[in-house]
Parts: structure tokens; C-alpha cells; sequence
């Protein structure tokens, strides 16, 4: 089937090189939120290495997340720049210079600049393709491809913690950046796989690419660089989307899930030790979290694929329920509660991170989805920036981790909640499109008409006069 790119109509495989490009992503996925994921791993290590309180110390994994959402819009740009092959490299090329500087970092001042600032605009710059570049390489597979891609986040936690904990024992934290930084270069590889697809407008244009290059020169070198800066981000950005209703109401939603989604990750471990449970047992819990996040996707992307399924009201659900549980994790005093709160918000996580970009093609237009999924970044990113230091902040006050999740709880659901009339609100803002551009036309029409009788009568006003003149 087609699929409208933001160049032109592009004919979506459905499968072939596809299935390679979903492999890589999965790949990125794992290596991305492997990361992510397992920072309360080190959360421990960086309290007692630097001795800083909860809240500054937290806020270093909330750059990291934070750095990588917020450069979603740049990274949109970048990919309708260039491609996403080449964005994606850099990206990984960037995310590795950064972790390997930081394990020379003296304290987390520096930690902040090399391991959250580069290390999250190198993740931002090639999460975007990875995510993006299935909605172009799928149509009526997209789901199921964009789950078993994404289910490489969940595998990156499975793997990612065992081997962290390994990790640290072994080499300490420093010795463990080295090793990170190394797996992160390897996304250079898989980005290599983003073969671009050529639209109907390019091989309309092959034949005359000497031609309109020689015509770009000259139009370059007549215009202002300003003027020229603002068309070319103009025409590589989607700016109506910052108008629309439908984009408004999800960025809030997804605004609020951000506040809370990375706290129970970040905290499980350390609050596993505060009910007398070990280290190797909170390790064990982001383990669980993992598995539960892999199976989920692969599971989630079947079922969003079927008929019967109405993908933003799985997303509503999932959040409701994962708001609910964690506000209930103070009450979770075994290790076997908490293995099955860890199982329950890893689905909740498949849901959510799977359905946001299907949402996006569903709800505004896979032609837009590049830019929409940027500016989604974008509002994720801001509050992720805050979400986790607040809870550390408030696990200062309190003295314990409790009042941490029922920040994030709480947020989870609020996020559940707002975005329960979005496909109303999207099917009106479809209808005043149409409506809009049906009076348009009409308009246009009726000038032409009006234009043609003008046209008409004047001949004849011709002919009549040179008539007379002639008697």
C-alpha cells in the first residue's frame, strides 16, 4: 500500500528490507532503554561515589531522558534534512563520546554535561528514526512491526540489569561507562540499515537533478540567509501541528504520564533495600520489569493490529491501571508483591511507549508523523526533566520512598484520564478540515465562474460596439 511521506506518496513495503529495519530498531530500542532503565542500578553507586542528595542525584538520569525527548523536534528536522541513516549514526556516535567522557567526570556537575547532556541528545538523535522509520516501512503490519521493535526496550532492561549488576561488582561504575560506551557505539551498525525509501516526486525528479540543483544555487545565493533559514524550517517542519486540538490534548497527556513513568524503575531497587530486601533483589525487580515490557509489546502489537481493537483505549486503561498500582506500592511489603507490581507496570509501559506513535498515525496522519512525534518528544521531555528529581526531592523531605510513588501514580492517571475524549476531539478537527477545504473549493469555483461571465460579457460588449461603429 502507499503511504504519504513527507515528500510525496512512498509505496510501504510491508515486509522484505522492512524486517531488517525492525530488527535494527529493535536493536537501538535495547540499547536505548537498557540504559534508561537500569539507572536505578547505579542510582546506589552514584549516592555513595559523589554524595549528593536524592533530588540533584536523580536529576542526572532526568537530563539523560529529559535531553533525548526534548531533541525529538531537532532530530525531526535533522531526519527531513538529511535521512535517517545518517542522523541515527551520529546519534549513536554522540551517545558513546558521551557515556566514555563521563567516566572521567570528578563529580556530578560534569556527570550532568557528559553522561546526561551528550549522552541524551546521541540516544534523541537516534530513538526518532528508530521509531519513525517503521511507520514508513509498514502500513497494515505497522503495529505488530512497531511492537516487535519496540519490544527492544524491554529486552534491554531484561538483559541490561543482570549485566550492570555484573558490571559494577566487577569494575565499578567507571569501568562499567567504559563497557556501555562500547555497546552504544554499535548502534552506528544498525542505523546502517535505514535504506531511505525513494518517493513518486523524487524519480519524477531524477532526470533533472543537475538542472534544479543549478536553479537551488541560484535561488540560495538571491535570498537573504534568514529568509532562507525560515523556509527551509518551514517546509522540514509540520508548524499547523502546534495548532491542532488533537496534538495539544495527547502532548498534555503524555506530559503528565513523563512526570511518573521512569520513577518506579528508578526507585524500586533503592526501596527494595528500605523493606530489608537485598540489592540482588532489586535487581531482580527491574528484571521482571523487563520481561513482562518485552512480552507485552510483541503482545500489545498483535492484538492494536486486529479489527476489534481500538488502540487509545488500551492506552487509557494500561495508564488508569499502572496509576493505581503504583500508588499502591507503599502497601507492597513482600518481594513476591513486588515482583508482581514489576510484572504489571512493565505491560503498562509496553502500552504506552507502543501506542504512542500508532496513535500518531492514527489520529493526525502518518505524513506527519515525523513532526508530530518530534514535538511529542518534546513535551515528554519536559517534564521528564522534573519528574524524578521531585520524587527524590520528596524522598528527602520524608525520609522514605513512598510519597514517591504516589507522585507518580498520580500523574499516571491524570495522564489516563485526559486523553479519554481524544478521538472525539480528533474526528471534529478531521470534519472542520474538510469543511474548510470544501468551502475553499466552492470558492475557488465560484471566482472562476464569475471570472468566465466577466470574460464572456466583455467580448460581447466588443462586439456590439465595433457593430455600431460600422453602421
Amino acid at each position: 500500500m502507499t503511504v504519504v511521506d513527507h515528500q510525496g506518496p512512498v509505496l510501504a513495503p510491508d515486509g522484505g528490507w522492512g524486517w531488517m529495519v525492525t530488527f535494527s530498531s529493535f536493536m537501538l530500542n535495547m540499547i536505548l532503554d537498557g540504559v534508561f532503565f537500569t539507572y536505578g542500578i547505579f542510582f546506589p553507586e552514584f549516592l555513595r561515589y559523589f554524595g549528593q542528595s536524592n533530588g540533584k542525584t536523580q536529576l542526572l538520569h532526568s537530563v539523560l531522558v529529559g535531553t533525548c525527548l526534548v531533541s525529538g523536534p531537532l532530530a525531526s528536522v535533522l531526519v527531513r534534512k538529511f535521512d535517517s541513516r545518517k542522523v541515527a549514526a551520529t546519534g549513536a556516535l554522540t551517545a558513546s563520546i558521551g557515556f566514555f567522557l563521563s567516566s572521567f567526570a570528578p563529580n556530578l556537575d560534569v556527570m550532568f554535561v557528559c553522561y546526561g547532556i551528550m549522552g541524551g541528545f546521541g540516544f534523541g538523535m537516534f530513538y526518532l528514526p528508530a521509531i519513525v522509520t517503521i511507520g514508513v516501512y509498514f502500513d497494515s503490519r505497522r503495529a505488530l512491526a512497531t511492537g516487535l521493535a519496540l519490544c527492544g526496550s524491554g529486552v534491554g532492561a531484561l538483559v541490561f540489569a543482570p549485566i550492570t549488576r555484573l558490571l559494577l561488582e566487577t569494575y565499578g561504575w567507571r569501568g562499567s561507562m567504559w563497557i556501555v560506551s562500547a555497546i552504544t557505539l554499535n548502534g552506528v551498525i544498525f542505523s546502517t540499515t535505514y535504506r531511505p525509501l525513494k518517493t513518486e516526486k523524487e524519480i519524477k525528479n531524477n532526470k533533472h537533478n543537475t538542472s534544479n540543483n543549478y536553479t537551488s544555487r541560484t535561488d540560495h545565493d538571491s535570498e537573504s540567509c534568514c529568509k532562507h533559514f525560515c523556509l527551509a524550517m518551514t517546509d522540514m517542519f509540520d508548524f499547523s501541528l502546534l495548532t491542532s486540538p488533537t496534538m495539544l490534548l495527547y502532548s498534555t497527556s503524555c506530559l503528565l504520564v513523563m512526570f511518573g513513568f521512569f520513577i518506579p524503575s528508578n526507585f524500586l531497587p533503592v526501596y527494595a533495600t528500605e523493606i530489608n530486601l537485598s540489592s540482588e533483589d532489586g535487581a531482580v525487580l527491574i528484571l521482571a520489569m523487563g520481561i513482562s515490557n518485552t512480552v507485552g509489546r510483541v503482545v500489545m502489537g498483535y492484538i492494536t493490529d486486529q479489527s476489534y481493537a481500538n488502540s487509545l483505549v488500551i492506552n487509557n486503561i494500561a495508564l488508569l491501571i499502572g496509576g493505581l498500582a503504583t500508588c499502591s506500592v507503599p502497601f507492597y511489603t513482600s518481594f513476591g508483591m513486588l515482583v508482581t507490581y514489576a510484572v504489571v507496570f512493565g505491560l503498562v509501559t509496553a502500552a504506552f511507549a507502543l501506542l504512542r506513535s500508532i496513535l500518531m498515525a492514527e489520529l493526525l496522519g502518518v505524513h506527519r508523523l515525523n513532526s508530530s512525534f518530534g514535538l511529542l518528544g518534546l513535551s515528554m521531555g519536559l517534564s521528564t526533566f522534573v519528574g524524578s528529581p521531585i520524587a527524590g526531592a520528596l524522598a528527602d523531605i520524608y525520609g522514605n520512598y513512598r510519597v514517591a510513588f504516589y507522585f507518580s501514580g498520580i500523574s499516571l492517571v491524570l495522564g489516563g484520564l485526559i486523553s479519554v475524549p481524544l478521538r472525539f476531539i480528533s474526528k471534529r478537527e478531521h470534519s472542520k478540515i474538510k469543511e474548510f477545504n470544501f468551502v475553499d473549493t466552492y470558492n475557488s469555483d465560484q471566482r472562476k465562474k464569475t471570472t468566465d461571465i466577466e470574460i464572456v460579457y466583455f467580448k460581447k460588449t466588443i462586439t456590439i460596439s465595433t457593430i455600431s461603429e460600422k453602421i
